[in-house]
């Protein structure tokens, strides 16, 4: 869970948890307050006495499960870039990557996170927090960038948050071809990336 959410106190915490488990199974629109209380054996006063009214119950738990997508994220992505001992391994490994996290049945996923970015619109604390797991996320690829700059394993002259957030905005933007009548071939995306990623590093 994000680290700015964890720090608060059980309660609070109780409900949100009990609020992801719920938009998890019927979608962020998909159950009520009275449900929310009776799930998590909470109050309606304890409540709102942490959350100012419902919606900012369910802006607050999107924003944790935006921060677990993250942390699986950069899980997976440190796991199988940090060990990679040449610039062809480093290629085979970042096809891996882009096979996995840009599969067809990954789609569900990717359609969460863009509802989870476009449900923080009107709420300037949601963005906010979101703002903080968003800048973790960008800030651990460039990390990984860094280092494999470092190790001469990417070019020098690429600037690592640039890189990072590429690779982030190619990854959601798939979610348009998620949604088109007639999606782009599998293996010719997967293809056009390649031929990219050879060319950037």
């Amino acid at each position: 869970m994000n680290e700015g959410v964890r720090a608060t106190h059980p309660t609070k915490m109780h409900l949100l948890d009990t609020a992801v488990s719920l938009i998890d199974e019927f979608g962020a629109q998909g159950f009520t307050v009275e449900q929310l209380l009776e799930k998590s054996t909470i109050s309606k006063g304890s409540l709102y006495h942490h959350f100012e009214d419902f919606s900012d119950v369910i802006v607050q738990a999107q924003v944790v499960r935006f921060s677990q997508y993250v942390a699986e994220d950069i899980e997976q992505l440190t796991s199988v870039m940090m060990n990679t001992t040449s610039r062809e391994d480093l290629i085979v490994r970042l096809d891996l990557v882009t096979r996995a996290s840009h599969a067809p049945d990954r789609a569900p996923r990717r359609f969460d996170r863009a509802a989870i970015i476009a449900s923080v619109q009107y709420s300037e604390k949601g963005r906010a927090q979101l703002s903080v797991a968003q800048q973790h996320l960008t800030d651990a690829i460039s990390d990984v960038i860094r280092e494999l700059q470092e190790r001469q394993l990417i070019d020098a002259a690429i600037d690592p948050r640039s890189l990072s957030t590429f690779i982030q905005a190619y990854s959601l933007g798939l979610v348009l071809n998620d949604v088109t009548a007639e999606p782009v071939d599998h293996e010719a995306w997967i293809a056009l990336i390649g031929r990219m990623v050879r060319g950037l590093i």
